[in-house]
């Protein structure tokens, strides 16, 4: 009896050293995969941060644009100025229902191939402020090309409510690329205003 309960104990402490080892192994693959997915992570922020500051360099372009525009009475209002294409981008809902053609539906790529399918740095709709425009500077002070930026102004009434034409939905998309491939974007949306004369 002595001797099987030996082997008893032999076995279970088999058992707690072979736990052990499987939980050191375990814990030195998380570490060597948490190491290792560090510079992407990395990576992937810092290319977050650039779109970020693409978007805003684009964002002082168009606010530049607009306010120029309507300083020198260049236009009297948005009217005539809002994104309207494809039909029903600036639309929320139909009847109700949520609106799958909404802008606000639909991923920053999708909106930049929409706004250009062929890619041919021409844009397929009216009333783009500007569509991959490069604004942003590198360290060396430079216009940095890989960084991009399209903006649109979109009707905040459309679809309902009273018309404001003096009041228009800013949309900047900043976004960072590596050749042709898309790292990061960002959308900024900022609503702007100004008083017509006389008022």
């Amino acid at each position: 009896m002595k001797t099987i309960g030996r082997k008893r104990e032999r076995g279970a402490g088999l058992f707690i050293v072979i736990l052990i080892s499987a939980g050191l192994a375990a814990i030195g693959i998380t570490l060597v995969s948490l190491t290792s997915m560090g510079p992407r992570l990395s990576g992937g922020l810092r290319s977050q941060e650039e779109a970020f500051n693409a978007a805003e360099a684009g964002f002082e372009a168009a606010r530049a644009l607009v306010e120029n525009n309507l300083t020198l009475g260049t236009w009297p209002s948005f009217s005539g100025r809002y994104l309207v294409q494809p039909t029903g981008i600036d639309v929320p809902l139909i009847s109700g229902a949520r609106n799958p053609a909404y802008f606000r539906n639909w991923t920053d790529q999708e909106l930049l191939v929409l706004f250009d399918a062929n890619g041919d740095g021409t844009p397929d709709v009216a009333n783009l402020l500007f569509l991959n425009q490069t604004f942003a500077l590198n360290e060396q002070g430079q216009t940095d090309t890989r960084l991009s930026a399209t903006a649109f102004l979109i009707n905040k009434q459309a679809g309902g409510g009273t018309a404001d034409v003096n009041a228009a939905l800013l949309v900047v998309i900043g976004v960072v690329k590596a050749g042709t491939r898309i790292l990061a974007t960002t959308r900024l949306e900022i609503e702007i205003s100004f008083q017509s004369q006389g008022t």
